[in-house]
């Protein structure tokens, strides 16, 4: 079958696709393979997931990946999927909501973030968890688990409050 070819995939398509992904990939599974899966994303890896057969009979290579290098705090096992249920939780939330999606891209819309939190209180800090899509690489969708400093977002709202 051929590779993803460059249809086009609403960002409420892709989240749906993330959160069913991701839900099976550390919810509906047994511990061992989750925290298997956890501990390759806690060393860098990328880890495969899926593949996703696309409306026009492609196929696309589904991965996740961790970034935590704005965690403040240790992060075990546990609390990661914890922290991951409370965010696919918000995530289909806003989904069923049918209210418009906030999201970052970057100019040519192959990478985006959902601005949909969860928050975990690390021993040191708060933190925030956000999903970012990449489909950067042609055939390839590659999830990002990303910790996110909160206090960026406390200041964009004293700053839009005062305007």
């Amino acid at each position: 079958m051929p590779l993803y070819r460059t249809q086009s995939v609403s960002a409420e398509k892709l989240l749906t696709i993330s959160i069913n992904l991701l839900h099976q990939a550390f919810g509906d599974t047994t511990r061992l393979l989750a925290k298997r899966r956890f501990q390759y994303l806690e060393n860098g890896k990328s880890v495969y997931l899926a593949h996703v057969k696309m409306e026009d009979d492609s196929q696309l290579k589904v991965n996740v990946k961790l970034e935590r290098s704005e965690l403040k705090g240790k992060l075990n096992f546990s609390a990661f999927r914890q922290v991951v249920a409370h965010l696919l939780g918000a995530c289909a939330q806003q989904i069923e909501s049918k209210q418009q999606l906030n999201t970052f891209s970057d100019t040519d819309e192959k990478r985006w973030i959902y601005l949909i939190p969860a928050l975990y209180q690390s021993d040191v800090a708060q933190n925030m968890l956000v999903l970012g899509v990449n489909l950067r690489q042609p055939g390839e969708l590659t999830l990002e688990l990303m910790f996110v400093d909160p206090t960026q977002f406390q200041q964009q709202e004293r700053t839009a409050a005062q305007a």
